[in-house]
């Protein structure tokens, strides 16, 4: 059997229609880098408090503050994507079907490097830090009965910010319904975004984005927000309607990810023992995500609208 040839490598023309999904990888530059490698990966935290002490004027000790030194350390996983082709298809799919293929199978990394961060934040709120300091779990606000709305948006800037990371940046990743559903707010409405403007999100037109109060509000594609009883459901338009969603709002220093290494640009090798010589294409991925500091991280849990409406 002859082998791939060079059109089906190389040439790429955008004739084929693919089904919609989420291009994925919008969340990259958002969290922290940990230390570390070989498959281990060390987030050092720093807690307790130093605060200053009047001068007595005596001749005598000082009064240390206690500082607690703590290592969170986290061991990456190995993921895969592959799918097959028989040789015979190779002059039936031509050029353009092979780009697509490509593309379907780039996507699938970048979508695990989000669903890895939200995974992450997902786990952190639903349980407790191992830190030696207050506090020791995720704050929720809303109890998932009411629409969003920009109260609910200027709560968590003021919990964030009033947790002490008013000095960092600021993220809020929601359903595109939600993101329409504050846009009925002049105040939404009329913001910028005015974070990095290098950042995957803030470089595709695909992720509509804000910045409120110091906030830089993403909105994602559905698929995205599969936590709650109103979670995303495969194969479904939009939400139902009912139940709830959970989201997250963070900062990079609450939640470290380290992506080790990955493969977008995918392999395509032969199957020599089996039956055709059938193609098999791969991408991999190595890496983990984990909630560091609980002030940083706020689960917002609110209705799992259908439709915005007015206000």
């Amino acid at each position: 059997m002859p082998g791939i040839p060079n059109w089906f490598t190389e040439k790429i023309r955008d004739q084929v229609r693919t089904r919609y999904s989420s291009k994925g990888g919008y969340l990259d530059g958002t969290m922290t880098r940990g230390e570390g490698g070989a498959g281990t990966v060390k987030f050092p935290v720093v807690g307790g408090r130093i605060d200053m002490y009047e001068l007595s004027g005596a001749i005598q000790k000082v009064k240390l503050s206690d500082i607690n030194l703590d290592m969170l350390t986290l061991l990456t996983r190995d993921y895969e994507a592959a799918t097959t082709f028989r040789q015979q298809d190779v002059r039936k799919m031509g050029p353009s079907l092979q780009a697509a293929l490509a593309n379907e199978m780039a996507k699938s990394v970048r979508r695990k490097r989000d669903r890895m961060k939200l995974d992450a934040l997902n786990t952190f709120a639903a349980g407790t830090s191992s830190l030696t300091d207050a506090p020791n779990t995720v704050q929720t606000i809303g109890d998932g009965t009411a629409r969003v709305d920009l109260l609910h948006l200027i709560e968590v800037n003021d919990q964030l910010a009033g947790a002490g990371a008013d000095d960092e940046e600021m993220y809020w990743a929601i359903p595109h319904v939600w993101f329409s559903q504050l846009m009925m707010y002049k105040e939404f409405a009329q913001a910028e975004y005015q974070g990095n403007k290098e950042l995957p999100f803030a470089m595709t037109s695909r992720v509509k984005k804000k910045t409120f109060r110091d906030i830089h509000i993403l909105g994602l594609p559905d698929e995205h927000f599969v936590y709650g009883t109103g979670a995303f459901v495969p194969g479904t338009p939009g939400f139902t309607g009912t139940g709830y969603l959970d989201t997250f709002a963070w900062t990079p220093s609450a939640v470290g990810c380290e992506i080790e290494w990955d493969q977008e640009n995918m392999t395509i090798d032969p199957l020599p023992d089996h039956e055709g010589t059938p193609n098999i294409c791969k991408v991999q991925l190595s890496g983990a995500a984990v909630g560091l500091l609980p002030e940083g991280v706020k689960r917002v849990r609110m209705l799992a609208i259908k439709t915005a409406t007015r206000v």
